[in-house]
């Protein structure tokens, strides 16, 4: 075997050895549910654009509704900055139900814990940052 072809079997070798680069992997752990009707829906953000903007999101997920804490997870990330939101779909009509002001009126939770006064919460202000591990986000639904 000559020399160059060694090195390009080597090379080749520690690629398959060393993997993927680490991506990250973001677990949501949500409790607070008052009941298990309907469903609750996750959302990740990684755009400021995309922040409770109906259902533009990055990544979703939607899982049965239950009052023991429910997790999932949001596997092979970049590293960067994210936000999370969820809330709980009671009536299991698919959207967050809002009454005549737009404000909610199902359960929801938001990262950081940001819970809006006067106005719509931001993505800076639900923003956390992830690098190349696990990052563990808890969310408590409140009505």
């Amino acid at each position: 075997m000559s020399f160059r072809l060694l090195s390009l079997a080597f090379a080749t070798a520690l690629v398959f050895v060393a993997g993927p680069a680490s991506a990250a992997r973001i677990i949501v752990t949500i409790d607070g549910l008052k009941n298990a009707q309907g469903n609750v829906f996750i959302g990740l953000y990684a755009s400021p654009a995309k922040f409770l903007q109906g259902n533009q999101t990055d990544a979703q997920r939607r899982v049965k509704a239950s009052t023991a804490p429910v997790t999932v997870m949001f596997d092979n990330l970049p590293a960067g900055t994210y936000a999370v939101g969820a809330f709980h779909d009671e009536n299991a009509n698919d959207h967050l139900d809002t009454n005549v002001l737009g404000l909610p009126t199902e359960g929801y939770a938001l990262s950081n814990g940001v819970r809006p006064v006067m106005s719509k919460p931001t993505f800076q202000q639900a923003a956390f940052t992830v690098g190349s591990g696990d990052k563990p986000v808890a969310l408590h639904i409140r009505y």
